[in-house]
């Protein structure tokens, strides 16, 4: 099992990747992505002072920022922006800024960064 863990009061804690039962999974700021940053259900909750200063920092990921491929049972990351062109603030996995549509390969424990936002991705073997 795959999946995102946030620590942020605008993000549930976990997203469960296969849950979405698909093979690319979009994640950015706008409606249409599979996974929202911040996620409206909570972010509209917090106080609007809060929302406010969070907003600042939001904005610096992208409408559509990335996405993630599975692969047979293999997990990836690819860095896309809302134009194709990249993100304007990089997708970064264990502080390395990824290449614009160029897709790499996450492990288990990974550190991943849209924009500002981070999250770590983990991946539960079924033994």
């Amino acid at each position: 099992m795959a999946k995102l863990i946030f620590n942020y009061p605008f993000m549930r804690r976990e997203y469960d990747l296969e849950k979405f039962g698909k093979n690319e999974i979009y994640i950015g700021r706008v409606g249409k992505n599979d996974i929202t940053i911040p996620d409206y259900k909570l972010f509209k909750k917090l106080p609007m002072e809060t929302q406010r200063l969070y907003a600042k920092d939001l904005v610096k990921v992208s409408r559509i920022h990335a996405k993630f491929i599975k692969q047979k049972d293999k997990w990836f990351i690819e860095d896309v922006g809302t134009k194709g062109l990249g993100s304007n603030f990089g997708t970064y996995v264990n502080e390395a800024r990824l290449e614009v549509k160029k897709p790499y390969s996450l492990q288990n424990n990974d550190k991943i960064k849209f924009g500002p936002v981070d999250c770590a991705f983990v991946e539960e073997t079924e033994e």
